[in-house]
């Protein structure tokens, strides 16, 4: 069995996208009085540098609980600022908390009693709704902040797509003794070709086709989002296109959110294509996203059937060649002199 040393300790920080929120800076230094003060020994350093607290997918949380569980691991404590720096999601922090046990670890939060058990319960239940809460609040703030940019014509954020640049426009507004800049789009030197791409593939014309023939240096992969991206490059700010994203994938297993649902604020920079492209072009898409599965015709011994090519159809295209290997046995029987060939005994030919 492995001796944990009692006294050695790791630090994990965490900062959000929160502008009032702890630093990492001021987070360490808090956390190495208190491991002082506590006579621990800070031995190693997990942080997650603007990332949330409801999601489990963040790299310094994945490396703490990593190494918490490994079999040669030597400290024996955590050390973290308060319960919604572990998480803001009471699901994660209650099964990391399980597992620490599990391991003959121990969490140790700043802002909680370490020396009265029964009232660091009832303190860290109320810390963590209250968790839940602000991290609640705090992203319907953020959508809301989101949705007033795409209203004012500004970028919600993310990258420009190809074909445009993004540009820094001062609001008039100061923050901070610094002046508030949103950002827009204008074309850059792809834009001809992009337009050019778009105006081509609304006629029908195939990726490959034209990447052949207008020599694009694009992989064909990418060229799908850029063509959902239709009613930007028809001079529209566009945005909540996308569902969430969980740890089990996209909201409802569903990419996209019904057209329905999608923010647009009209004519906010230069457009590259027409609306009526860009109409084409979503239609195309969507009647890709809702097509059948192609059919191939096979040929057996009853006649034609109409059967599925893709892979879940595999079953039935076994029995299917099993009919056809059946039907081919009866139009072709062995030859007589092949009977028997391989129940013949071995050995020197007469």
């Amino acid at each position: 069995m492995i001796s944990r040393t009692p006294n050695q300790a790791v630090l994990y920080l965490r900062s959000s996208k929160d502008r009032s929120d702890v630093s990492i800076d001021a987070q360490r230094r808090e956390l190495t009085a208190l491991a002082a003060q506590r006579g621990f020994t800070i031995v190693e350093e997990f942080a997650d540098v603007v990332e949330s607290g409801t999601d489990e997918n963040r790299p310094g949380f994945r490396r703490l609980h990593h190494a918490m569980c490994a079999r040669g691991r030597m400290w024996s404590a955590v050390l973290i600022l308060d319960t919604s720096r572990l998480a803001r999601d009471p699901w994660i922090a209650a099964f990391f908390e399980r597992d620490a046990k599990r391991q003959a670890g121990r969490v140790s939060f700043k802002s909680l009693p370490d020396e009265d058990p029964v009232t660091a319960v009832v303190l860290q239940s109320d810390m963590r709704g209250f968790g839940q809460y602000h991290s609640l609040i705090s992203k319907q703030k953020g959508l809301a902040g989101m949705a007033e940019n795409v209203r004012q014509g500004y970028r919600a954020g993310g990258r420009a797509p190809r074909g445009y640049r993004l540009i820094s426009v001062a609001t008039g507004a100061v923050r901070d003794g610094a002046r508030v800049t949103k950002s827009k789009l204008e074309p850059n030197e792809d834009s001809p070709k992009v337009a050019q791409y778009l105006q081509l593939r609304a006629e029908g014309i195939g990726r490959g086709s034209l990447i052949r023939r207008l020599k694009l240096p694009w992989p064909e992969t990418s060229l799908n989002g850029m063509e959902w991206n239709a009613l930007t490059y028809a001079g529209h700010t566009v945005w909540n296109v996308h569902n969430e994203v969980g740890s089990d994938g996209y909201k409802g297993g569903v990419k996209r959110r019904p057209r329905g649902e999608w923010v647009i604020q009209r004519n906010t920079h230069d457009a590259l294509i027409s609306d009526a492209i860009a109409e084409a072009l979503l239609v195309q898409l969507d009647k890709a996203d809702h097509q059948p599965a192609r059919t191939i015709a096979l040929t057996v011994a009853h006649g034609p059937t109409q059967r599925t090519g893709r892979r879940a159809a595999a079953g039935e295209l076994y029995q299917q060649v099993g009919v056809l290997s059946d039907h081919r046995s009866k139009r072709h029987p062995q030859h007589p002199s092949r009977e028997g060939r391989h129940n013949r005994p071995r050995g020197r030919r007469s």
